[in-house]
Order: structure tokens, then C-alpha cells, then sequence
């Protein structure tokens, strides 16, 4: 074969790769830059037809709108250098029509034997509809942060690895800090109230586990006022499932919680107040039940007796004003100790069926089981669970206690055939003054606390509480309490 002929077979195989090439390729030959290789795609990206090829690359592109790009080609044919353009703005005329677009290109410079550039070889691959889509969505980013700006909440991004922190302005003011100054996160953490860094550490370590930081805690600013923050986050993991960044919010609740501690203080006074009168009465009402039974008068003995159980149903009711304005100021103590959970639910049960006679309670004293909690807040979850079975549930129904000792927990339960719940009552019951409304509770009595002090002392035990009821077939109350405890005594 000649050597003619071997060139141009080899010019041939290299216009057959150029031509089938998956993206954008042409040759440029010469210092005018001769259109002399170019493929379909590289056609529609320049919005031409095939009978470019031949023509100075300044004619075939319309030198007015492509004189960006055909500058940075000349740049690469006389520098000999090879020149990559990322996401480069290039205004093309397509459809009669002149606009902007988007390519990462690479332009190589194509050398003889002698190192001298003969032309230049173009490979470049359209990003347009990329880079409008990631400008579409940094202006929606950009909106999302004014408008959350906008509402007085900071935002922030914290790197895990490094812990460089980038946040807002409004944070800084939320930890009245100037807006100028650049935050760390140790200086964030350090201004966090030395009682509340327990609750931070706890909310960050169960943040690793489930991928959610939530907690409420009080900052000390620089002049030494105390203020208080609510901080949500969401953990973002790398492919290994290692924890890498946290993305949240924080905003100041110290309104809220001002107004919450002096309501809390009022009903802490009030119900303290109410405690005294109230246990004279009591004291009068069993003396003169002591009285009538003496005159054997049926009438007032079974008045008097109505009378001392308002009486015991309003001192409860002052117990759990107090006991609530304790769990929401923090000062709720949880006296611990080793008991029998079978012997307390024996002597609860007994209790209950002296007020409740019409409703069979039932309950199996099996084997001893011990467990270390609060014995009368214990008490008084189980108490509670058991009244209202009683009250949602029709006379001459069973009521069933039960304890069941699994392998971590204790699970105990009271069991109805009552109503039952609705879903929706299901995920709020346990909520403060949370109650049923509905045509078969009305007229039923109650300030929808009993339950929530219920939750907030589980919580205080590390455990969980739970309803599991369908709407008209009764209701299962249960709490678990961790065999091993190892929580803090007061919250």
C-alpha cells in the first residue's frame, strides 16, 4: 500500500470515530480554523447543517454571537496549551434566535511531528438544561432562606468531620451576637446554660442514632441574660452511613417560655394554696361521717360520703396541677427505689375495685418481679389508666391488669372493652389538656392532664408509653420501664 493511500485510510478512521462519537467533536485545521472533521452532534450544537464543513469556523458561526467561543478556540490554537472550559456561558443563534447556553468543552491542540499546531480538536458536551436546573434550584434555596429569614429563624449547616459551622445572620441575633462576626461552633456550644448541656449532649447522641436533633435549652448571652432557644436538625450520612453534616434551625422561645414559667408559677401557687382548706375539709367531712354513722342516719352518711369523694377527685386534680408545673419547670424528683411491680398492682387493684364495683377488675399476681422506679409515680401512671377505663367503658364490663417481664422491659398494661380511640385521639392523647371530644364523651369530666403526666413520668424513667385501641372495641394502655436503670433522678 502506498504511503498516500495509508494517509488516507487513516484520515478516513479518524472521521469515522469523529462522525460516530456519542458527543460533540470537530477538527479545526489551520489559523483560520477550517471546519475540516464535524459530527451531527456538534452540528446541533452550533445549530448548523453539514455544509459548514469547509468554512472558517468566524463564517460558519455567525462571528457576532459566537465571538466568545470562537476566542477561546484561538486562544488554545496559538498557546499550543490545552484549554478545558466547565459550565461556560456561550451565546449561540438557534431558530433565528439568539440565546445563552451552557457547555464544558475541551479544546486539544493538534501538533505535527515538528510540534507545530495545526489545528484544534473540540470535544464539548451541552450542560444548559444542568445549569438551569441548579440555578433554578439555588433560587428556590436562596427564597427558602429569606423567607425563613423573613420569620426570625436562624438557620445553620454544620460540617461533622471539620465542625466548621456556616450559619445566618438571624442566628447571631437569636445568640445576640453581631451578624458580622464569623461563628464556631464551639463558641455556639460554649453559651449553652451549664444545667441544659446534659440535654444538648443527649439530643445530639440520639441525633447520630436516628438522624433527627431536637431539644430546648437555655443560652447565656454576653451580658449574662439567660434566654431560650429550640434548635430542630437532620443528620445527612455519607455512603458508609457515617454521619458527615447537620443541617437545622433555631429560634428563640424565650416569650413562650417566660409566659409558660409565670402560668406554671400560678398554678404551682394556687393549687398550694388549695391543698390547706381542702385537707380541713376533708378532716370535717370523716368526722361528721364518723357522726352519722354513730346516729345510724342513712342520709347524711351517704352525703357526706358523695361529698368526701368530690373532695378526694379535687385533691387529685390539685396534685396534678402540681405535678405538672414541677415536669415543665424541670423540678420534678423521682424518689427510686427496689419494689415488687405484682405486690403494687395487687394493692392498686384492690383500691380501684372499692370505687369501681360495678366493672369486673381483674388481675394475676404471678411471680415476683422486681423493679427500680418511683413507686408512687408509678402508681399513679397505673392509677390513672385504670380510671379511665373505668370511665370509658360501660358498667358490668372487664377491666384487665397485666404485667409481662420482657427482655429488656417491663411492660405493663390495662386493658378495657370500652369505646375504644379513633387514630387521630390515638397520636394525641398524651398530650397537655388533650381530650376526647365526641358525642359519647360529653358530659364526661376531666382536664385532659392525666395522661400527659402519665407520659412525662415514663419519660422520666427512660421508658415508653403507648395506646394500642381500635374505635369501638376497647383500649389497651401500656407503659415499658427498663429492667437496668440507669437514668438521672430528676429531669
Amino acid at each position: 500500500m502506498k504511503k498516500n493511500d495509508q494517509n488516507i485510510t487513516a484520515r478516513q478512521y479518524i472521521d469515522d470515530l469523529i462522525i460516530q462519537a456519542p458527543v460533540a467533536i470537530s477538527f479545526l485545521k489551520g489559523p483560520d480554523l477550517i471546519i475540516e472533521s464535524a459530527n451531527t452532534n456538534v452540528l446541533e450544537l452550533w445549530g448548523k447543517q453539514a455544509n459548514i464543513i469547509g468554512l472558517p469556523l468566524v463564517l460558519a458561526l455567525d462571528g457576532n454571537s459566537a465571538s466568545d467561543y470562537i476566542k477561546l478556540v484561538k486562544d488554545a490554537y496559538k498557546s499550543g496549551h490545552i484549554h478545558y472550559g466547565y459550565e461556560t456561558p456561550i451565546r449561540l443563534n438557534r431558530n433565528e434566535h439568539v440565546n445563552l447556553f451552557y457547555f464544558d468543552f475541551v479544546y486539544q491542540p493538534v501538533k505535527d511531528s515538528n510540534n507545530k499546531v495545526t489545528g484544534v480538536m473540540i470535544v464539548a458536551t451541552e450542560v444548559t438544561k444542568q445549569v438551569i436546573a441548579r440555578q433554578l434550584l439555588e433560587d428556590a434555596e436562596e427564597r427558602l432562606r429569606l423567607a425563613i429569614e423573613a420569620t426570625g429563624i436562624g438557620n445553620w449547616d454544620l460540617d461533622l468531620v471539620t465542625n466548621d459551622v456556616i450559619a445566618s445572620p438571624t442566628l447571631s441575633v437569636i445568640f445576640g451576637l453581631d451578624p458580622e462576626d464569623k461563628l464556631t461552633h464551639s463558641e455556639l456550644r460554649d453559651m449553652i446554660h451549664p444545667d441544659d448541656k446534659a440535654i444538648v449532649n443527649n439530643a445530639y447522641k440520639k441525633a447520630i442514632k436516628t438522624g433527627v436533633y431536637l431539644y430546648e435549652a437555655r443560652i447565656i448571652w454576653t451580658d449574662g441574660s439567660v434566654h431560650w432557644i429550640r434548635t430542630t436538625g437532620k443528620i445527612l450520612y455519607d455512603e458508609r452511613g457515617k454521619p458527615v453534616r447537620m443541617l437545622g434551625t433555631i429560634n428563640d422561645i424565650t416569650k413562650r417560655k417566660q409566659e409558660e414559667i409565670m402560668k406554671n408559677d400560678f398554678i404551682a401557687m394556687a393549687s398550694h394554696e388549695l391543698k390547706t382548706p381542702l385537707t380541713s375539709l376533708k378532716a370535717y367531712t370523716q368526722l361528721l361521717v364518723s357522726k352519722a354513722k354513730k346516729a345510724d342516719d342513712d342520709f347524711f352518711i351517704n352525703a357526706l360520703e358523695k361529698s368526701e369523694k368530690q373532695i378526694n377527685k379535687m385533691n387529685r386534680l390539685i396534685h396534678g396541677f402540681l405535678d405538672m408545673s414541677k415536669i415543665e419547670s424541670g423540678k420534678l424528683q423521682l424518689n427510686t427505689q427496689t419494689f415488687d411491680m405484682n405486690e403494687l398492682l395487687t394493692e392498686i387493684a384492690a383500691d380501684k375495685m372499692l370505687i369501681a364495683p360495678d366493672h369486673v377488675l381483674s388481675f394475676e399476681n404471678r411471680q415476683t418481679v422486681q423493679i427500680t422506679a418511683d413507686r408512687e409515680k408509678i402508681a399513679q401512671v397505673i392509677g390513672n389508666f385504670i380510671s379511665n377505663a373505668v370511665k370509658y367503658s360501660p358498667k358490668g364490663s372487664a377491666i384487665t391488669v397485666e404485667v409481662k417481664k420482657l427482655t429488656e422491659h417491663l411492660r405493663v398494661s390495662v386493658k378495657d372493652e370500652g369505646m375504644g380511640l379513633k387514630a387521630k385521639d390515638q397520636q394525641n392523647v398524651f398530650q397537655r389538656f388533650y381530650r376526647v371530644e365526641d358525642e359519647s364523651t360529653r358530659g364526661l369530666s376531666g382536664f385532659g392532664i392525666g395522661l400527659y403526666l402519665s407520659a412525662e413520668i415514663i419519660r422520666l424513667h427512660h421508658g415508653k408509653i403507648a395506646v394500642e385501641s381500635e374505635e369501638g372495641k376497647g383500649a389497651e394502655f401500656y407503659f415499658l420501664l427498663p429492667l437496668q436503670a440507669d437514668w438521672d433522678r430528676s429531669l
